[in-house]
């Protein structure tokens, strides 16, 4: 709150426009975007925005289900930011949350880089992903060998400043850029209370989490031994939020449906929190969402040591870091067997977050970079 109260007291007098690539519902949108917007508003800022697609075409159209939906979802998408070049000329500084199209020319945001600058408009680039680069489990399309190698290159050129999530992403933003800041994404820990620790009622499972998107279901594959493993010595419930369908024989599995309202209680719902990843490359651009968000409430998390994993976790201090299947099962088992163990864990992860990657402890710097 102190830096909350700091800001508002300057006074901001600034017009921003933010175009999130989709809706609440869309992960980075929410926590690079939408979460600001309050903030920002209470400086006497003018914080609008623009989204690329609905809650309700979010929802219709997720790209999982098919051709026909990817091209309904990102042609809205490319649509809606093609029509905020209609109503930049109100504002200062546009800000642009990754690219709405994948692996094509970037068109709609070169047409808004382009105009921006004829108008004198400052334009700030924010990307959370390695998104000149794709999951490496994903099955590639044939489109994609028409793909633009430079699509991200050619708009961070364009920018007048680049937000990047971490260091990696900055390292890479560098090489076209010159004006980089480093914005962690953050979580707003008023929306999420620490999680309250009790006995466990005879017979009840411990419950190991995940929260993700369909796309990144297929890396809690690399945890099905573990499971399976675990699964022999302890009680314990794989639950998954957000996934689609998740296989492990042996292991009784619960998948529950995101939604905005219930996603800060089923995290709370967790003893262990985990986010395993295979360190490929664009695994190294990814800024740890979801174990923040265990972290933020309070949940031991075990992560593999992969890009900013490794900044945010100091292993067996606010969480676990585990390379091979042993080390997981270990670390894991040792989380089970101890409330203690957990607990504390838990208090010094939601600690780290409240230090270094919440809303009210970075605030003030996404305001110096708003503001140019």
């Amino acid at each position: 709150m102190e830096n909350q109260v700091i800001c508002e007291s300057e006074g901001l007098k600034l017009k921003a426009l933010f175009l999130p690539t989709a809706s609440m519902n869309d992960p980075a949108s929410r926590y690079r975007v939408y979460q600001y917007l309050d903030y920002l508003r209470r400086t006497g800022m003018v914080a609008d925005y623009r989204a690329g697609i609905s809650d309700f075409m979010y929802t219709m159209f997720a790209p999982y289900k098919g051709l026909f939906h990817k091209a309904i979802f990102f042609g809205l998408r490319a649509l809606n930011r093609i029509l905020a070049v209609f109503i930049i000329w109100r504002y200062d500084v546009i800000i642009i949350q990754r690219l709405v199209l994948p692996h094509v020319y970037p068109f709609p945001e070169i047409l808004i880089c382009m105009v921006g600058k004829m108008i004198g408009k400052r334009i700030i680039f924010d990307f959370d992903d390695a998104i000149f680069t794709t999951y490496a489990h994903r099955d590639k399309t044939p489109a994609e060998r028409f793909s633009d190698a430079n699509r991200l290159a050619r708009v961070l050129a364009r920018c007048d400043t680049v937000i990047a999530g971490n260091a990696y992403l900055a390292s890479y933003a560098g090489a076209y850029n010159a004006n980089v800041v480093i914005i962690p994404t953050t979580i707003d820990m008023n929306r999420y209370p620490a999680k309250k620790y009790e006995d466990k009622n005879a017979g009840a499972p411990y419950i190991i989490g995940w929260i993700g998107t369909p796309s990144s279901l297929p890396y809690l594959n690399i945890l099905k031994p573990v499971f399976q493993e675990l699964a022999q010595k302890h009680n314990i419930l794989i639950r998954i939020i957000g996934g689609l369908s998740y296989q492990c024989p042996g292991v009784h599995v619960e998948q529950l449906p995101w939604s905005l309202q219930d996603e800060v209680s089923h995290i709370l719902t967790f003893d262990i929190g985990v986010m395993p990843l295979p360190g490929d490359e664009y695994d190294q651009g990814k800024c740890g969402l979801k174990l923040l968000q265990y972290m933020a409430a309070g949940i031991p998390a075990v992560a593999s040591p992969v890009g900013v994993n490794k900044d945010i976790i100091k292993d067996w201090l606010n969480g676990c870091l585990a390379c091979s299947i042993e080390e997981w099962v270990v670390k894991i088992s040792s989380l089970l067997q101890s409330t203690q163990l957990r607990m504390e864990l838990g208090r010094r992860g939601r600690e780290t977050v409240e230090r270094k990657y919440s809303i009210q402890a970075v605030l003030p710097d996404f305001l110096e970079v708003l503001r140019g």
